[in-house]
């Protein structure tokens, strides 16, 4: 049996609020599943992060439907998980994703946290913040349990492990992850990771597109972006690693000041030959020189031939008026908040707090009243808030939603009673499970 494994598409994503790239991301997911129906695979999993926003764009969801509605004329199932972006940690609240379910997607959910597919149990669960650490591991030992029944087992997460994150950003450490399962479907962090695990592979396949410009990096030029196959028909499970061609060129060059124009007609050749405006990032070096008056050479040599152009600029002598802060000397902000918050109140605090910045620096005022809520529940034993207060706010603001936005409502009206109405039939192929079934 052998199976597609992708995840965080992030359609929708406007880098830089820049329409082309949202093209981008729409365009590399599509090359993404015609390349999966090229290799005739059973089915198809998606690990989190299908949409960067959890009220996706008329844009992002008709994405989706299409590439969906061409896996099913291919006779191809999709499971999928919700990530931390198309996440809404409100009670009650449903992902963007339920308004698929009834064009076919199998989309793993507490509700419905497992499924079996010829013989093979792919369960998982979606986005659980590092502040409800205690939540994910018990959901972890819940699915290891259901995996001791099968010979042939996948976990789906989408979660961050300590392994390949920065202490204030992962939520689980890789010695705490089940151990008995073939296949790790995980999504979150976008390089692309392959290890022995478990019972045979852990794998990340990485971000479908260059999400933030940071991805630029040597695990980019070794495996690129795409997705893999997974044949589970041996023992361990085998990897085909499938790289997909971006739409756009990504430029990260250092230049010499001694030699700025120069490389700079270098560079303005091979870009005038691409077929799209590259994203570059420039860093000029060495020499004396005014960061102003380099910054309009490069833009009057290259600027109307790029899409986007991020110059930085380190003189052998910085002016007192250049003068920088040198980044290794300072803590970055996470760090320091992480570090203060775990001091006074320890570690749990400091993970509500980063997952309270993560949620407030994009706008999730309702999920970070969700998350303080729930810690402040566990902590100090105190009675859930009635829904009511936040429904009748959600209400108020409903009534300032402008013609523009009509969107939204149809998300409010529908996300709930979507998974209400879904009663997926398709029993021969594939069936749907609860925890209560074991």
């Amino acid at each position: 049996m052998r199976f597609a494994h992708l995840s965080d598409s992030h359609l929708g994503s406007r880098q830089f609020g820049l329409m082309d790239r949202e093209t981008d991301f729409y365009d590399v997911f599509v090359r993404n599943i015609d390349k999966i129906i090229e290799k005739d695979v059973d089915f198809v999993i998606h690990s989190g992060d299908l949409f960067d926003n959890n009220r996706p764009s008329t844009e992002a969801l008709l994405a989706f439907q299409k590439a969906l509605l061409r896996l099913n004329d291919e006779k191809i199932p999709i499971y999928a998980i919700a990530g931390n972006h198309d996440s809404i940690l409100r009670k009650g609240a449903k992902p963007p994703l339920v308004l698929f379910k009834n064009l076919g997607l199998k989309l793993i959910s507490p509700d419905n946290p497992a499924y079996t597919q010829g013989g093979v149990l792919i369960c998982g669960t979606p986005y659980v913040p590092s502040s409800q650490g205690d939540v994910l591991r018990e959901k972890y030992s819940k699915l290891s349990g259901i995996a001791d029944k099968y010979l042939k087992s996948i976990l789906v997460s989408h979660q961050g492990i300590d392994k390949w994150m920065h202490e204030d950003t992962h939520e689980i450490e890789l010695d705490e992850m089940p151990k008995n399962f073939d296949y790790y479907a995980m999504g979150h962090i976008h390089n692309y990771i392959e290890e022995d695990f478990g019972k045979g592979k852990l794998v990340y396949p990485g971000s479908m597109e260059i999400w933030r410009t940071s991805e630029n990096n040597d695990n980019y030029r070794e495996y690129g972006k795409g997705f893999v196959v997974v044949d589970l028909s041996d023992k361990k499970p085998e990897i085909e690693r499938v790289k997909i061609d971006l739409p756009r060129n990504f430029y990260n060059q250092i230049i010499d000041y001694n030699k700025l124009e120069e490389s700079l007609a270098i560079m303005k050749k091979e870009i005038e030959s691409l077929e799209n405006k590259p994203m570059v990032d420039l860093t000029v070096v060495g020499g004396d020189f005014e960061s102003a008056e380099v910054y309009e050479i490069i833009k009057e040599t290259i600027g109307n031939s790029v899409l986007n152009l991020r110059p930085s600029f380190k003189p052998d002598k910085i002016r007192d008026e250049e003068k920088e802060i040198n980044p290794d000397n300072i803590l970055d902000p996470r760090t320091l908040l992480r570090m203060k918050v775990n001091d006074k109140y320890g570690k749990d605090a400091g993970n509500l707090s980063i997952d309270l910045l993560d949620d407030l620096s994009i706008g999730r005022v309702d999920d970070a009243k969700i998350i303080s809520d729930r810690y402040y529940s566990e902590h100090y034993h105190a009675e859930e808030e009635n829904d009511s207060d936040l429904n009748m706010n959600k209400m108020k603001d409903a009534e300032e939603i402008k013609e523009s936005d009509s969107l939204d409502d149809y998300l409010d009206k529908n996300l709930n009673a979507a998974d209400e109405e879904i009663n997926d039939e398709d029993s021969s192929k594939s069936k749907q499970m609860s925890f209560d079934d074991f």
